[in-house]
Parts: structure tokens; C-alpha cells; sequence
């Protein structure tokens, strides 16, 4: 089973254009403050990993890691999904962050998709199907959920990043 969500959103922040860049790119700082994501962290290879919670009927409250290749652009940072083979699922997370020059500052321009991929029975009964689709809402809920806080943890993270350049 796969579930997919594109999240887009925009972050105003008083941080110069440069410094923005810097801050987009530096995913551990950019993610501080999602605590929807477990064991965040950036190898020496510039790939990024990460476990999103999913709770999936079947197999109860899971992490799902996912790794992501971080790629330098003039304007921030893409972040290029990798394929995993976790059982029973994993995430795959791609997208990139712009920075534009904004008045007072500038403008943390976000698109994102995220992957879920769920290793899931072969629905062969009715009671397999209905099996199936309740772990397909689940899960789309709880991709829901992140779409919604993920705006919010990149604001609160720049704020906190902003508050130490002005101290």
C-alpha cells in the first residue's frame, strides 16, 4: 500500500536572504522543533534520517524510517527521497526549500511530498478489504497530522534561530 501527501507551505522570517539559506540547508536546526519526527539526524554523506509515527491498525503504532538526500541549490536545499526496504513499511520523503528576499527579511518557501509504504496482506476476502482500507485511513490520517504541524514546527525553529542570532 502506498499513501502519498504533498505538503506546501511559506514561512516569513526576519532572517537575511543568506542566512536563510544557511538555516533551510541545515536540516537538524530547520526540524528542531518537529517532535512529530524521532531520531533526526544528517550523515557525513549529507543523507538525512528520520522515523515518522504511523499508527496502522494491523500493525499497531510504528516508526517508518525514511532517508533523504540533501542536495545544496543556489536558493536552499532539495531533499531527493531515497527507496528503502523496510518491513513492514517505510517513508519516502522529497522536496525542496526556496529562500526569497522578503521585506524585513525573507520568505522559507516549502514544497514537500511524503511517501508512506505499507507492506500490507493480500486483500482477498471482504474482511481483508475492509482490513486494508482502515489501515489506508489511518495512515492518511496521520499524514494528515504531519501536513498540518510540519508549517508550524519550521516557524517555531526560526523564531528559536532568530532569537540566538540576536542574542
Amino acid at each position: 500500500m502506498q499513501l502519498r501527501r504533498q505538503v506546501n507551505f511559506e514561512v516569513r522570517s526576519r532572517l537575511d536572504r543568506a542566512t536563510g539559506v544557511d538555516f533551510v540547508r541545515d536540516v537538524e536546526r530547520s526540524l528542531a522543533a518537529a517532535d512529530f519526527l524521532s531520531s533526526l539526524s544528517v550523515g557525513d554523506d549529507d543523507v538525512v534520517s528520520a522515523h515518522l509515527p504511523v499508527n496502522a491498525a494491523l500493525f499497531g503504532q510504528q516508526r517508518l524510517r525514511f532517508a533523504s538526500r540533501l542536495v545544496p541549490t543556489p536558493t536552499g536545499g532539495r531533499l531527493e527521497g531515497l527507496v528503502l526496504d523496510d518491513v513492514p513499511g517505510w517513508a519516502r520523503v522529497s522536496g525542496e526549500a526556496v529562500v526569497v528576499e522578503h521585506t524585513g527579511g525573507c520568505l522559507l518557501d516549502y514544497r514537500f511530498d511524503i511517501e508512506i509504504h505499507l507492506a500490507v496482506p493480500d486483500a482477498e476476502s471482504w474482511g481483508g478489504k475492509a482490513l486494508g482500507k482502515m489501515i489506508e485511513v489511518t495512515a492518511d490520517r496521520v499524514l494528515s497530522r504531519i501536513a498540518e504541524r510540519f508549517p508550524e514546527a519550521v516557524r517555531a525553529s526560526a523564531r528559536a534561530y532568530e532569537e540566538t542570532l540576536a542574542a
